[in-house]
């Protein structure tokens, strides 16, 4: 008798579980999918777009900018329009750049994000926390924009 209680509660707690929670409204769904004004502000940042569909020539640029900045590379995938670098100072910085045409444009995006690792000890993996600073990123796509002018223009 105890143990067919036992198993009636197991097989019942879940449904009253279940009942008190309810779906997500239409609203909280799209809510979810929305970016916060911080992060289209920051993804503005991180992003410009140029004027060519050049992808290689705009790996090319990117590659030197990042290393103008200090930083060794550390993976480049053309085909993927994906660059890798670090550098130390002050730490570790770590930089990503994605290059990719705009679809329908004759332009292409390149977005940057800089990035601080921070090893935690007894931890096996370093956290990553994203740079802010807007000179950083300003700079990138200034050496970008003149890299890109120099080579197009055969200078």
């Amino acid at each position: 008798m105890r143990r067919r209680q036992v198993v009636r509660g197991l097989l019942v707690t879940p449904f009253l579980v279940l009942a008190g929670c309810t779906p997500p409204t239409g609203e909280q769904q799209a809510s979810a999918f929305t970016p916060t004004a911080s992060a289209v502000a920051t993804r503005a940042r991180q992003s410009r777009r140029f004027d060519t569909l050049d992808q290689r020539l705009m790996i090319q640029a990117s590659l030197g900018a990042l290393q103008d900045l200090g930083f060794t590379i550390e993976e480049s995938q053309s085909e993927a329009g994906i660059i890798v670098g670090s550098k130390i100072a002050g730490g570790r910085i770590r930089a990503q750049v994605s290059v990719r045409p705009v679809p329908g444009q004759s332009s292409s995006v390149v977005r940057v994000t800089f990035q601080r690792i921070v090893p935690r000890p007894g931890a096996m993996l370093a956290l990553g926390e994203t740079l802010d600073d807007p000179l950083l990123y300003q700079g990138f796509f200034e050496r970008i924009a003149q890299s890109a002018f120099l080579t197009a223009h055969e200078i």
